[in-house]
């Protein structure tokens, strides 16, 4: 630890008047907060500890920031618990500088459990907005720098220009220090996509599940972006309704969030606590993932839009029967036993439709007006 570092952080303190100065933006449940904002103090603590500077000039220093961190730590927790933290409703425009481009970060698009998203402006990156997501624990941080490692790789693939679009498109990816806690947060810089929506968010517009024939596109447009991911050795490991975008007017079908993505050879160490009940076993048995958990996932995804339960794999009975088998073959436990080429699988789907529907037709979809 350098007496600079320290000096920094103990003006940082000396100068705050919450906790919220020092702990920022907290967001999720009571105990998400806590988790967040014990994970700051230890990262801190790792600064300002009196024990590591026993013996020299600036122990004093290091106690008296070390005992207002301890104060604001207190602070924070309480205010949790009562519910009066506020600072993680507030939010300034704020500018971030790298060695390439200065992003003007304009409003909050939307928090998760694990990270903020956020719209700007990247000026030297391009006129057109920008999607920056930056971890809420800084514990996070290598999720951010995985979903990037995974979209780096899939860029240097021989087919990334041809089917980029189906794909998060990577601009940038850095390390960040905040000015107040001194905290470093890994930020990815995304291609923003307006007029998208999330499956979770069609499902909740359709409660009794959309035509199959809608179900149809985004099953096909999904399995040309897992085919191209596992083409270049990358297993997905959480396609879930979530981390799926369409574009409704244009049928553009969008996979994102890759931070759960491994290579070939990588164990999953991460997965959605939302979705836990979704993972397939060999997740959970640290097995070596398969293309079919991919296959799996989505599947499951395509069960849940058509008004069906996606674990127990039930479907309304307006679903024809071997659209329905066809799903449900995707899905069994033995990973070894579901289909593991997702652009064999597409061949196989074409086929199916073709008996069940005929030639294929452009048929509009439309999210209703909340």
């Amino acid at each position: 630890m350098t007496q600079a570092e320290l000096e920094r952080i103990a003006g940082i303190l000396e100068c705050a008047t919450a906790p919220e100065d020092i702990f920022g933006m907290l967001v999720g449940t009571p105990e998400e907060m806590l988790a967040a904002g014990r994970d700051i103090f230890r990262q801190i603590a790792k600064v300002t500890h009196p024990d590591l500077y026993t013996g020299t000039a600036v122990w004093a220093s290091a106690n008296r920031a070390f005992t207002l961190l301890a104060r604001f730590w207190e602070q924070a927790q309480t205010k949790i618990v009562s519910g009066t933290y506020s600072a993680q409703s507030d939010f300034q425009p704020f500018t971030l500088q790298t060695s390439t481009a200065t992003y003007t970060v304009e409003r909050l698009l939307a928090r998760g459990d694990i990270c903020a998203l956020y719209v700007g402006v990247g000026h030297m990156a391009g006129s057109n907005p920008w999607l920056l997501k930056i971890p809420v624990r800084p514990g996070d941080n290598d999720l951010l720098a995985n979903e990037a490692r995974i979209l780096k790789h899939l860029q240097a693939s021989e087919s990334y220009t041809e089917l980029r679009y189906f794909v998060s498109q990577l601009a940038e990816s850095f390390a960040y220090q905040e000015k107040s806690s001194g905290i470093t947060r890994q930020i990815n810089v995304l291609e923003y996509l307006d007029g998208f929506y999330s499956l979770k968010e069609v499902r909740a517009a359709y409660p009794q599940g959309i035509d199959p024939r809608d179900m149809a596109w985004m099953w096909r447009r999904l399995l040309v972006a897992l085919g191209f991911a596992h083409s270049c050795g990358v297993i997905h490991g959480a396609v879930l309704p979530t981390h799926i975008l369409i574009q409704p007017h244009e049928h553009g079908v969008v996979l994102i969030d890759w931070s759960y993505a491994v290579l070939e050879g990588e164990r999953i160490s991460a997965i959605s606590s939302e979705y836990r009940s979704w993972y397939p076993a060999e997740v959970f048995a640290h097995e070596e993932p398969l293309p079919g958990l991919d296959i799996a996932m989505v599947a499951r995804c395509m069960l849940e839009l058509l008004g069906g339960n996606p674990i127990k794999q039930t479907l309304p009975e307006r679903v024809p029967w071997r659209l329905a088998s066809y799903l449900r073959g995707c899905t069994l436990a033995n990973p070894r036993r579901r289909p593991q080429d997702a652009r064999k699988l597409l061949s196989d789907f074409d086929a199916l439709i073709a008996h069940l529907w005929g030639p294929r037709t452009f048929r509009k979809f439309v999210m209703p007006v909340s």
